[in-house]
C-alpha cells in the first residue's frame, strides 16, 4: 500500500478511537427531589397550608374576581413595551447565544490561510508559497465540553424562567396598580361628598351665629372639619395621579397620569383552592428558576474537576505550496497534507485547577442555599397572604355591618327631623359618618383584592401574556 494511503488509514483510525471515546456520556444532574434533601433536609412540608381554608387543587387562572377587557388590554401592551421585559428579553438572547458558544468547541474549527513573497534564505518560513485549509479539534474525551454546554442550557432555562416570572408579575402589578387608580377615584367621589356635607354644616352655624345659636368657636371648629376634609379630598387626588402614572410606566406610555380606569372596584373575590405545598415547585417560574442555576452549578462542577484530566486534540491540513526546499525533495508532490495528533496532561498548575474546582463547589453549595431561599420565602408569601385573606374577610364583614348600622342611624334621624326631634346639622353628621365608614371599607374592600393578586401571584398563578 502507498505510503500515503497507510497514513490516510491510520488518521482514521485514530480518529474513529477518538469519537468512541468522545461519546461518554456526562454525569447526570441531581433531581429536585436530590435538591430538596440538600437545601432543606430539615423542612417537613404539610399535607395542606396551615391557613387555608379552601379545598381542590389550585387552578391557575382562578384570580378570584373578572378583570375588564381594558385591563387585559394594559396587560398586552406592558408584555410589548415594558423596559424591564425587554432587557430580560435580551438577557434570553444572550443566555441563546452563550449555549452556542459553549458547545462550538465540539464540532472541529475550520480556517484558510496563505502566504507568498521570495526570499533568499531557503530555511526562512518566508521561502513558501502557498495555500492550505487547516482544521483543529480538541476531541470531548471526558465531556468537558458538553459538561460546559449543559451548564450553559441550564443557565438559558433559568433566564427564560425568570423572564416568565417577570412577566406575570409585571401583570399582577398591572392590576393591583389599576385596582389603586380604581380606589383612588372612588375616593375622591366620597370626599367630595364629605366636603360637601362639612360646607353644609358650617352654612348652618354660621346661620345659628348670627341669631345667636351659636358661637364664634363653633364657626372655627367647623371651618377646621371644612378644611380637614379639603384636605383629604387633595390626598385622593394625588393618590390617583401617583397610581395613573405608576400604570402608564408599567404599559410603556408617557407618564401623564392620563389613563382612564374603571368607575368602581371588582365584586368580592370568592374563594381560591390552594393546592398541595409540594406542588409549589412546580407553579412557580422563579423557583423552577433556582432549580436550573442549581443545576448548570453542578454541570461547572464537572468542567472544573476535568481540568484534571488530559486534552487530546487533532489538527490536519490539506494544501498547495511552492517551496524552494521542495526542489531539492522529489518525492514532496503538490497537494500536500497532514494530520497531527496533541496529547497534554497538566503536571503542575500551581494550584489553579484545584483553586477552580473549590471555587465552583462553593458556588453550587451557594445555588443550594439561594433555592432553599427562595422556597422558604415562597412558603411564607403563601402562608401569610392566607392568614391576611381569613382576616381581610373578617374586617370587611365587621366594617359591612357598621355601614349598614349606620344607614339605618341616618334612617332614623331623618324620622326624628320629621317630628321635630332633631335637625339637619345632626342629618348631616351622621352623613358624614356614614362616608367615612364607606371610605374605610372601600379601602379594605381594594386591600382584599390587592391581596389576593399577591396570593395568585405567590401560588404561582399565571395572566394572559
Amino acid at each position: 500500500m502507498h505510503p500515503q494511503f497507510q497514513g490516510i488509514k491510520k488518521a482514521g483510525i485514530a480518529c474513529t478511537i477518538c469519537l468512541t471515546l468522545a461519546s461518554c456520556a456526562i454525569p447526570t444532574a441531581p433531581s429536585r427531589e436530590d435538591l430538596h434533601q440538600q437545601a432543606l433536609a430539615e423542612l417537613k412540608f404539610p399535607a395542606k397550608w396551615q391557613h387555608s381554608q379552601s379545598t381542590g387543587e389550585f387552578d391557575a387562572a382562578a384570580l378570584g374576581f373578572t378583570l375588564p377587557s381594558e385591563v387585559l388590554a394594559l396587560i398586552a401592551e406592558a408584555q410589548r413595551n415594558n423596559p424591564d421585559l425587554r432587557l430580560a428579553a435580551l438577557r434570553i438572547e444572550q443566555s441563546h447565544s452563550a449555549v452556542k458558544a459553549a458547545g462550538a468547541a465540539l464540532l472541529p474549527s475550520l480556517a484558510i490561510g496563505g502566504q507568498g513573497g521570495e526570499s533568499a534564505i531557503p530555511t526562512s518560513s518566508m521561502a513558501m508559497n502557498g495555500l492550505a485549509l487547516i482544521a483543529q479539534w480538541e476531541i470531548d474525551v471526558w465531556g468537558k465540553t458538553r459538561s460546559g454546554q449543559a451548564a450553559a442550557r441550564e443557565q438559558s432555562v433559568a433566564a427564560e424562567l425568570d423572564t416568565l416570572y417577570a412577566r406575570q408579575s409585571i401583570a399582577a402589578a398591572i392590576v393591583k396598580a389599576w385596582l389603586s387608580a380604581t380606589e383612588a377615584t372612588q375616593q375622591i367621589r366620597l370626599a367630595q361628598e364629605m366636603v360637601q356635607l362639612a360646607e353644609q354644616q358650617l352654612a348652618l352655624i354660621q346661620t345659628g351665629q348670627k341669631v345667636g345659636r351659636n358661637t364664634q368657636q363653633d364657626v372655627l371648629l367647623n371651618q377646621l372639619a371644612v378644611k380637614n376634609y379639603r384636605a383629604q379630598l387633595l390626598q385622593s387626588q394625588q393618590a390617583l395621579n401617583h397610581s395613573q402614572r405608576a400604570l402608564e410606566v408599567l404599559i410603556g406610555r408617557y407618564p401623564a397620569a392620563e389613563i382612564t380606569v374603571a368607575s368602581a372596584l371588582p365584586a368580592e373575590p370568592s374563594p381560591i383552592p390552594a393546592g398541595l405545598p409540594s406542588a409549589l415547585a412546580e407553579r412557580r417560574p422563579d423557583l423552577k428558576a433556582a432549580e436550573s442555576r442549581f443545576r448548570a452549578a453542578f454541570f461547572n462542577v464537572e468542567v472544573a474537576k476535568k481540568a484534571y484530566l488530559p486534552t487530546i486534540s487533532l489538527t490536519g491540513g490539506l494544501g498547495v505550496a511552492d517551496n524552494q526546499l521542495f526542489k531539492l525533495q522529489d518525492d514532496l508532490n503538490n497537494p500536500i497534507w497532514g494530520i497531527t495528533g496533541k496529547f497534554l496532561a497538566p503536571i503542575f498548575t500551581a494550584g489553579l485547577i484545584d483553586a477552580q474546582v473549590e471555587i465552583k463547589t462553593a458556588q453550587q453549595q451557594e445555588a443550594t442555599v439561594q433555592y432553599a431561599k427562595a422556597m422558604l420565602n415562597a412558603l411564607n408569601e403563601i402562608e401569610g397572604g392566607l392568614y391576611a385573606e381569613q382576616k381581610l374577610a373578617e374586617r370587611y364583614q365587621l366594617l359591612k355591618g357598621q355601614v349598614n348600622d349606620q344607614q339605618k342611624l341616618i334612617g332614623l334621624q331623618k324620622v326624628q327631623i320629621k317630628v321635630g326631634k332633631s335637625d339637619y346639622y345632626q342629618l348631616y353628621q351622621q352623613q358624614l359618618s356614614l362616608a367615612s365608614y364607606q371610605f374605610n371599607l372601600l379601602r379594605l374592600q381594594n386591600e382584599r383584592l390587592i391581596q389576593r393578586v399577591n396570593l395568585h401571584l405567590a401560588l404561582g398563578g399565571v395572566y394572559p401574556i
